[in-house]
């Protein structure tokens, strides 16, 4: 029953996050790759005085970005503590990013929005956003209920992309309007066991996420979002607003301080 009950709950918590990022590139099938591969080769050695063409998706995997250099785009950092009290000493003001933990067992869900927002003057990259991002996570693990219970403990940080090219568009998939913005998560944090009565414990968590297919490019706007290549490129030339939230839930929980920060390249 309890692992029953744990699942659906996870379920539940996964089932509202917003579409991942950075693992949507598929590369082309190997044998398409090689052939494209190999006609470059032929046609420069054929035409060894002839100006470079373009490359193409099936030769590089990402035609747009190659051969351009890496921009610095700036970086943010957004923080969330969980505390079974939230109450600030006398004098001090009221900590916005504090979430007060429920009582054990219960879970705690928590959805701390815009906690950091970087603007991007237009034209400040070709055609994409890739992003470092790193958790530096601490949480404390305890059991004082006087019976064995499960624990978890979920944390990412969703982006939420602003640019006028988006208003009056529709997401292709579902119809629904983007509203001027996509929102996208990166890689989370994930732990869940059994603690015994009287337990106690603290684990600290990190791993540093580079980019891939990147936060957000011009092949992906056309791909997976329904954007016009004439409006994927606009997507670029026009001023792009990044917002952050730390989302996640917890159990068993007494303390924890969660720090995401993320630093955005481009080409």
């Amino acid at each position: 029953m309890i692992r029953a009950t744990l699942f659906l709950a996870l379920a539940a918590g996964l089932a509202a996050l917003p579409a991942a990022a950075d693992d949507e590139f598929l590369s082309p099938p190997a044998a398409d790759a090689l052939r494209a591969g190999r006609q470059a080769t032929i046609e420069a050695k054929l035409r060894p005085q002839a100006s470079a063409k373009a490359v193409t998706v099936e030769e590089v995997g990402d035609a747009d970005s190659f051969g351009r250099n890496v921009k610095w785009l700036g970086l943010m950092s957004g923080y969330v503590a969980l505390s079974t009290d939230c109450t600030p000493a006398p004098g001090d003001p009221v900590d916005p990013n504090c979430v007060t933990l429920n009582p054990a067992p219960a879970f705690t869900p928590f959805n701390q929005a815009d906690l950091a927002v970087v603007t991007l003057p237009g034209r400040s990259t070709h055609s994409l956003i890739c992003h470092w991002q790193t958790p530096i996570i601490s949480v404390a693990y305890s059991n004082a209920t006087g019976a064995r219970q499960p624990y978890r403990f979920q944390a990412l940080a969703s982006y939420r992309i602003e640019s006028e090219v988006l208003q009056g568009l529709n997401d292709p998939n579902t119809g629904d309007p983007y509203n001027g913005a996509i929102e996208l998560a990166l890689g989370s944090i994930n732990d869940a066991g059994y603690l015994e009565d009287g337990d106690f414990f603290t684990r600290q968590y990190t791993q540093s996420r580079t980019c891939i297919a990147g936060l957000v490019s011009k092949r992906a706007l056309v791909e997976q979002y329904g954007l016009t290549d004439a409006q994927a490129r606009r997507f670029f030339r026009e001023p792009i607003t990044i917002r952050m939230s730390i989302r996640g839930n917890a159990r068993m929980v007494e303390a924890a301080n969660i720090n995401f920060g993320t630093r955005f390249t481009g080409d």
